[in-house]
């Protein structure tokens, strides 16, 4: 008569043999329904000196997801797998064998307990806080029942993924923000900036989201889309506003696919997100400065450096500091229908505080008036982007801008910018409405095929 396995492991636990929460586990339950000869604690056993060995002979490169998938990698990898069941004695199933090897695989090389996370469609955000993991599920943040084994094999994980890139991750530089090679984007933080001792947030872009995929999912109406059209087809100056992860990027790509395929576009981004559909698109990406301080490329320099390649159209992913001043110079010189994304709370915001605080990082020794007249003068149209949580997080467009110009005081001062809203979604209704009562813009947009309704 067998043993019941249970039984064996309760008294195990019992005499002090195995920890008390071994039978609690998501990884337990799995390898039982697995594997039938290779119990958890023998699965560590085996997954602990197979990554003792990837340590001592695989460089740092080499388990990184990039190149892990090469054939070279994985003959390597197997070899070591092979060696470890023969010296173990292992009698496994060709079908036990093909679970095994990539189980250690995932593990040791890949995304590990991530993996999976990573693969769904349907997850936008991993988020790990210490051990704990979270996922964000169509706008809905879930606890899911799986943790990291260690804070190290945290580290170890993110080391992994950055060692391509050039970036590291140590007690000098506890921090990284790098595009991963699918594109995702990582953000990592460990002690001593972080009181978890680490924070991992990996975000993944879905590149699909066409203008008719954002009105499927109501993230706007048909008459918002057609007014964004005639935006860019007008060479409107825009800015994408909004929160984190409302969804900037995703807008900026939908209205990129509106601009007339004749046009030299140039992007610039920290880390790349956009995918441009234009056949005339080139892509620089800013880089932090190596360990010596050598090698950086700023948002600001990829401007620059975008205006000697005689753009038409000029994209930033995110304008973040000093950058903002190149930027609203090149759309001031003849790259109208530039466009841009910034964090704010609303439009006003985006343009009398953010914008105006981030132009004074350039020192440029432009007084505040001078500035805000400046933005005012260049900035056309402004659409501001929410992920809405009572709404169980919903991404969609809130409101929409037109700047008509500065706001002065009786004395000449410049005291504000004036906009005008033009939509406002309305969360009772659930619908958008045009809500101005004039639009300065209006003839411009009437010639490409926008009705008005003023």
């Amino acid at each position: 008569m067998p043993l019941d396995r249970s039984l064996v492991i309760s008294l195990a636990i019992r005499d002090g043999l195995l920890e008390s929460n071994f039978l609690d586990t998501g990884e337990e339950k799995q390898i039982n329904n697995q594997f039938k000869n290779i119990s958890p604690e023998l699965y560590k056993k085996i997954r602990d000196e197979v990554q003792i060995e990837v340590r001592q002979r695989f460089s740092l490169e080499e388990t990184s997801p990039q190149k892990a998938r090469s054939p070279v990698v994985k003959a390597k990898f197997q070899n070591l797998v092979d060696f470890k069941i023969k010296v173990l004695n292992l009698e496994i199933s060709d079908e036990e064998y093909s679970i095994l090897y990539e189980k250690l695989f995932s593990d040791i090389i890949g995304y590990g307990v991530l993996e999976k996370y990573i693969n769904d469609p349907e997850v936008n955000e991993i988020i790990v806080t210490g051990t704990k993991i979270n996922v964000e599920k169509n706008g809905q943040e879930i606890d899911v029942d799986e943790e990291l084994e260690s804070i190290e094999q945290g580290i170890d994980l993110v080391r992994r993924m950055i060692a391509s890139m050039g970036e590291r991750i140590d007690p000098s530089k506890p921090y990284v923000e790098a595009r991963l090679f699918n594109g995702a984007r990582l953000s990592a933080q460990t002690a001593p900036i972080t009181p978890d001792e680490l924070l991992i947030s990996i975000r993944k872009f879905k590149y699909d989201l066409t203008p008719e995929e954002l009105l499927a999912r109501e993230a706007c109406s048909a008459e918002i889309m057609n007014f964004l059209r005639c935006a860019v087809k007008c060479r409107m100056n825009i800015l994408v506003a909004g929160g984190t992860s409302a969804g900037k990027t995703t807008w900026l790509n939908a209205m990129a696919s509106f601009l007339d395929k004749e046009l030299k576009v140039i992007t610039i981004e920290n880390p790349v997100e956009l995918n441009l559909q234009h056949p005339k698109v080139r892509r620089l990406e800013a880089k932090p400065p190596n360990i010596e301080g050598k090698g950086g490329f700023t948002i600001s320099d990829g401007i620059i450096t975008s205006l000697r390649m005689a753009p038409d159209i000029i994209i930033v992913g995110e304008v973040r500091g000093k950058e903002a001043f190149d930027l609203l110079n090149a759309m001031g010189t003849g790259h109208e229908g530039s466009m841009g994304t910034l964090h704010a709370n609303d439009a006003q915001h985006a343009l009398e505080k953010r914008m105006l605080n981030m132009i004074k990082m350039a020192n440029t020794g432009m007084n505040d008036d001078a500035i805000l007249d400046q933005i005012a003068d260049i900035v056309d149209i402004v659409v501001y982007a929410v992920k809405d949580r009572k709404e169980n997080g919903r991404r969609r467009i809130d409101h929409i801008v037109e700047v008509e110009g500065v706001q002065r005081a009786a004395d000449g001062r410049v005291i504000g910018i004036k906009s005008n809203e033009l939509f406002r979604y309305d969360r009772e209704t659930k619908q958008w409405y045009w809500v101005a009562k004039k639009f300065l813009r209006k003839e411009r947009f009437e010639e490409v095929g926008f009705v008005c309704p003023v």
